[in-house]
């Protein structure tokens, strides 16, 4: 057997689909499995036993070599309009796509009720396998970590790593209650990741504390991320794929909410069992407001980030100090 499975983004999607390549080659020892993305994330899964070849979306030398393969099925984890383009190609190839749930989405934005709620992407993801009565084997995310790297020197024993990434500001956790958790987190230090968009977010942190900050936000990469989470004790994040990803890495994770909560089924798992625990402000009648996010808050307040009690995050960080 011979699969083709689609999934263009982004880090936490890509990494949630990572149970499928596992179930798919513990089903068939003998098959090969390719994966297609976008050219950022062609590397995000380097190292996987369970895939044999990834192709990257934007690159025309890859795109020639994947239309040239056969391929007995294409498992379609994105079910866009892209992904319906790239079947087309193979017409001729019985595909399986994912159930995206927008409705139901929609629904629990709209409504907030609890009968809206979705079940967990990574059940949808392996229900597309269904044909091949392959069922969720509940092992958790695969991924494999670098042992090091030049650009990452010099951390610290003991220290949080705190994820200051989001693609949008209403994931993410403001700066306010990023210096309130390190306030409340005397004698500790923190490590600091996130993309581009948050190095100057991670210069001020640095700033404002000098010796209990290391800040490698905007100057590493994915790979390089990884090892920062790896060697951490705990990690804070807000709902981003640098959550997932220390969910693959077997990290406890205080997990702060936004905009989005566990009912758009996007919540980090942990295969080790460390604890992962979820910090949303209760009682707010406007959350969850969207299953992505947005440039700033719809309602001017954005209580559901600036009502979070950081003393419990920090006394969750302790726990593993």
């Amino acid at each position: 057997m011979k699969f083709l499975v689609i999934r263009f983004s982004s880090i936490g999607d890509i990494l949630l689909c990572t149970p499928v390549f596992r179930l798919l080659k513990q089903k068939f020892p003998q098959s090969e499995i390719h994966f297609v993305t976008k050219s950022p994330f062609a590397n995000l899964l380097k190292g996987n036993e369970n895939i044999n070849q990834v192709f990257a979306w934007e690159n025309t030398s890859d795109m020639s070599e994947l239309y040239g393969n056969q391929y007995d099925a294409i498992i379609d984890l994105h079910s866009n309009l892209r992904s319906f383009q790239l079947k087309l190609r193979f017409w001729n190839v019985p595909h399986l796509t994912l159930k995206k749930k927008n409705v139901s989405k929609w629904l629990y934005t709209l409504t907030k009720s609890n009968v809206f709620k979705v079940s967990h992407i990574i059940d949808r993801y392996i229900d597309t396998l269904k044909f091949y009565e392959i069922k969720n084997d509940f092992g958790g995310l695969d991924f494999v970590c670098e042992s090091e790297s030049n650009n990452i020197q010099n951390l610290p024993e003991n220290y949080i790593c705190l994820v200051l990434g989001g693609t949008y500001l209403t994931k993410r956790i403001p700066q306010e209650k990023i210096i309130e958790l390190i306030d409340k987190s005397p004698n500790r230090r923190f490590v600091l990741i996130g993309g581009k968009d948050e190095f100057e977010l991670g210069e001020q942190i640095f700033h404002h504390f000098q010796d209990r900050i290391l800040n490698f936000s905007g100057k590493i990469s994915i790979q390089e991320s990884a090892i920062i989470l790896k060697n951490s004790k705990v990690v804070v994040s807000g709902d981003t794929g640098m959550a997932h990803l220390a969910s693959a890495l077997g990290k406890p994770i205080a997990m702060v909410w936004g905009n989005t909560d566990l009912g758009y089924g996007m919540g980090p798992v942990n295969r080790q069992n460390v604890e992962i625990q979820n910090f949303e402000v209760d009682n707010l009648t406007c959350h969850p407001c969207s299953k992505l996010g947005f440039s700033a808050c719809p309602k001017g307040h954005f209580k559901c980030m600036l009502q979070q009690n950081m003393v419990d995050v920090s006394n969750f960080a302790e726990k593993y100090l």
